[in-house]
């Protein structure tokens, strides 16, 4: 439960000793804070104990919690009907591109749930006629082959960094996907799982090359155990793969860019868009497409530069002969 009273003041030690004795009584906590019906705070609340958030990928629901939290902050004890786009403009614009993008989705979110013919206590949903912040970058950086053996020459065979990078490689899984793996998830020559972030099927073969990379860790029930010898989070395993490659002299890669290298792979072999979102678990294809067309553009440019050098190298060579 978030006080009502700023951090680190008396009332604040107060509010807290208060709550907590009637927790050790056995008492409904939640019940002791009184939360206008009808404003901000109060349709927030409610849409985080509905199915629909719950639904979410864990980490998009600590992400959204976190947006509520600080927009309510401001914007709580307003009432919700009268929250408009401006508003959330102006809170959007203290944001980062990203940031500001992700928040104005989370308001959304659950402006739609409120909106719903099954729940049908808002008729109208602010965040839908604010614009979306555009971030001008590239996205992630794509790993080249020789990004990949500096980083794994870099590290002894059986360290973690190792581990992380092999599995990321051959199971093409996001960091969160691999952090939990081992031995328990292989059957019939297969690593069975689904995505995090949108419970696709992500069922990959057990590539001999990663067996052999596993060596005798293979049989371990976690095959990236933490120092405390369970897993890592996703955030620290994240954190930590983007530490392991700065130590390695790579700047500027992350487990992310990774996925993207085998995409690029996949799409330079000629394999269909379907087999593509299959390996990554996309769900949306215009993402796959985005490799396809990049493949075929390099192999277009390829063709159109080669015959465009056999029309003129006669003229050029010619010249140069003259002179």
């Amino acid at each position: 439960m978030r006080l009502l009273s700023a951090t680190g003041t008396k009332d604040a030690h107060v509010e807290y000793v208060r709550l907590l004795k009637m927790y050790l009584a056995g008492e409904d906590i939640g019940a002791d804070r009184s939360i206008n019906r009808g404003s901000c705070e109060w349709l927030l609340r409610q849409y985080q104990t509905s199915s629909t958030f719950k639904a979410l990928a864990p980490n998009t629901q600590i992400q959204r919690k976190n947006f509520y939290l600080r927009f309510c902050k401001v914007y709580g004890t307003v009432p919700y009907k009268e929250v408009t786009p401006r508003d959330l403009a102006k809170v959007r614009d203290t944001l980062g591109p990203g940031a500001g993008r992700n928040f104005l989705n989370s308001i959304s979110g659950a402006y739609d749930w409120a909106c719903s013919e099954e729940v049908q206590i808002a008729d109208s949903n602010p965040a839908k006629g604010v614009k979306r912040p555009k971030q001008k970058t590239l996205g992630y950086k794509k790993w080249s082959m020789d990004d990949v053996l500096q980083f794994k020459n870099h590290y002894p065979k059986g360290h973690n960094a190792r581990k992380c990078l092999a599995l990321l490689l051959f199971t093409a899984r996001e960091i969160s996907g691999v952090r939990e793996l081992g031995r328990g998830d292989v059957r019939d020559g297969k690593i069975r799982g689904r995505r995090q972030k949108t419970w696709a099927n992500a069922t990959t073969p057990m590539l001999n090359i990663l067996k052999e990379e596993l060596g005798d860790d293979y049989n371990q029930l976690i095959w990236l155990q933490a120092n405390h010898s369970g897993h890592y989070s996703a955030k620290s395993l994240s954190q930590r793969f983007t530490a392991w490659a700065n130590d390695s002299g790579l700047e500027g890669l992350s487990s992310h860019g990774l996925r993207k290298s085998v995409a690029t792979i996949l799409a330079d072999l000629g394999l269909s868009e379907r087999t593509i979102m299959a390996v990554l678990a996309h769900t949306d294809p215009r993402q796959a497409q985005t490799y396809v067309q990049d493949a075929n553009n390099r192999a277009l440019a390829m063709e159109g530069m080669q015959r465009f050098e056999a029309e003129i190298a006669h003229l050029w060579n010619n010249d140069k002969d003259t002179a």
